[in-house]
């Protein structure tokens, strides 16, 4: 699975913009990036009027935009965990930011403007604090314009030397999977995969759906 850092902080502390300045870094240093936010606020992710609003109020149980560019799913359901956005984005990432998601145990970055500002992961959970002043905690503080050096704490702690691992799921769960496991299913699903017909070059990411009906 691919690792997982979650930017918290107040509302207007400057979470989005410490994102916008540390994704194109990373990526300037070879790494693909995925971005996520959450929000306490139903959102109306598709245009009013276009057909593919239509076909949801229709009532399609899933709909799914595709461009040249991109492809959009609109799946009405209960809000997922982080693990199920993980499974969703894949594994051809380096790392996955995502901004909030206060409620989950994930390594944070803390973003703070002004003496005011009361932190809010607690100290196991804090990997850095991004503010306009001292922070009290034993942890690295980087002001708003150190995106690089934010950039080199996280390329140490997650990146350099890391390989992706084997992620499985029964019923939407992750089943954990030590290091033999993960290497023994890597190897047999890329050796199984590299002898299908049409598979050419370097085989990075596989991905299989299995849906057992009895």
């Amino acid at each position: 699975m691919i690792p997982v850092i979650s930017v918290v902080g107040r509302s207007n502390a400057g979470k989005t913009t410490v994102l916008e300045g540390l994704i194109p870094e990373l990526r300037s240093r070879g790494y693909r990036i995925a971005a996520g936010k959450h929000s306490n606020e139903e959102a109306e992710l598709d245009t009013p009027g276009k057909d593919s609003w239509r076909l949801a109020r229709a009532g399609a149980d899933a709909v799914v935009l595709s461009t040249p560019g991109k492809v959009v799913v609109f799946r009405p359901e209960s809000e997922p965990p982080v693990a199920e956005l993980q499974r969703l984005i894949g594994p051809d990432f380096d790392l996955f930011l995502i901004e909030g998601y206060k409620q989950e145990k994930l390594p944070r970055i803390e973003v703070r403007r002004g003496r005011a500002s009361e932190p809010l992961a607690t100290p196991g959970e804090l990997l850095a604090v991004v503010s306009d002043q001292p922070s009290p905690e034993s942890v690295p503080c980087f002001t708003f314009g150190d995106t690089g050096g934010l950039a080199d704490l996280i390329e140490k702690r997650f990146l350099l030397g890391k390989t992706q691992a084997v992620g499985v799921y029964v019923n939407n769960k992750r089943i954990p999977l030590n290091p033999f496991v993960q290497d023994f299913i890597a190897r047999t699903v890329a050796g199984m995969v590299s002898a299908l017909k049409g598979v050419r070059g370097k085989t990075r990411m596989v991905t299989i759906w299995l849906k057992l009906t009895n």
